[in-house]
């Protein structure tokens, strides 16, 4: 993960994911799991993963983080990764009596907002910014059509501005549609971003409120502009 992103205020690093684990209790508002991939002819080296949160208010899923070793691209890695984290998900779904999981939603990078010495740095070991947003069209996400800030990680990060929020609609009204009620977005996003910082939760969840006041936002596709 530290070679996939470069911007250190993107990364939950390791003590955080620990504590999110460490929270996983009976009656919590959210499921923190950890994937992994391996390769059984490399003696079981991790090649991949996928950290994600199951989220039981809103029934959707929210995916951290989806990384792959360069050298195993174009295997199916990440395709492997996305269905194990979609069987997670459904699983604690049917465990709280619903018949799957909503969706998961993610964030990326928009390359034309992303610091340029950013990108250049991940460019190598991970994804050009355009190529990603392919990757993530491809595997069913669709990009929603609200001005997105996510907030600090930590009390020692900053909030950024480049993302946006994408989504991969597993309902079938949704897919339909091309829309989500916003209430997913609202109730998934509080309980992520309560875990990741309490003091400023409230305040950066009343922002969007403000900028999300219709009862549906529209599903857009992941990939526009010059990419």
């Amino acid at each position: 993960m530290d070679l996939a992103f470069a911007d250190p205020n993107t990364v939950l690093g390791l003590g955080r994911m620990q504590e999110f684990l460490a929270a996983n209790r009976p009656g919590a508002a959210r499921r923190f799991c950890i994937l992994v991939a391996t390769d059984s002819a490399r003696a079981d080296a991790v090649i991949g993963g996928s950290v994600f949160s199951y989220v039981v208010r809103s029934n959707c899923g929210f995916s951290e983080y989806l990384v792959a070793e360069r050298a195993v691209r174009g295997r199916g890695v990440g395709r492997l990764l996305v269905d194990a984290r979609k069987d997670v998900l459904d699983t604690e779904a049917r465990r709280l009596g619903h018949e799957a999981c909503r969706g998961v939603f993610i964030e990326v990078d928009h390359p034309d907002r992303a610091p340029v010495h950013f990108s250049a740095i991940e460019r190598e070991p991970a994804f050009d910014g355009w190529a990603r947003l392919r990757l993530f069209d491809h595997l069913g996400f669709r990009r929603l059509a609200v001005p997105y800030i996510q907030p600090p990680l930590a009390p020692n990060k900053q909030a950024i501005d480049y993302l946006d929020l994408l989504f991969a609609p597993w309902a079938a009204a949704a897919q339909a549609n091309a829309r989500i009620p916003t209430g997913w977005i609202l109730d998934t996003l509080e309980v992520i971003w309560t875990a990741w910082t309490p003091e400023l939760a409230a305040n950066y969840l009343a922002s969007l409120r403000q900028r999300t006041t219709a009862d549906w936002v529209s599903l857009e596709p992941a990939v526009s502009g010059a990419g």
